[in-house]
């Protein structure tokens, strides 16, 4: 079994009743109904291309590339 590399997005939406579009796009973890963001797993290899089908649609009003990638994980203790 290998594991394919996955970045997370966090998706701002106009309405939260177009959460069923979004499923084509990869798989969603968590929606919240109140304040209308999802987060959605991606493959990491597609996500140029998924970032900018995702731009063009109406109801999305902003992207985000989860930081977690970025994060500094090895701490040191004194």
């Amino acid at each position: 079994m290998t594991l394919t590399p996955r970045t997370n997005l966090i998706i701002h939406m106009k309405s939260s009743k177009n959460e069923r579009q979004l499923r084509k796009y990869g798989h969603i973890v968590y929606f919240n109904r109140k304040d209308k963001w999802l987060s959605i797993y991606i493959d990491a290899e597609r996500q140029e291309e998924v970032l900018e089908q995702l731009s063009r649609l109406k109801y999305v009003l902003d992207v985000q590339v989860s930081p977690y990638q970025t994060l500094e994980r090895h701490y040191e203790s004194l």
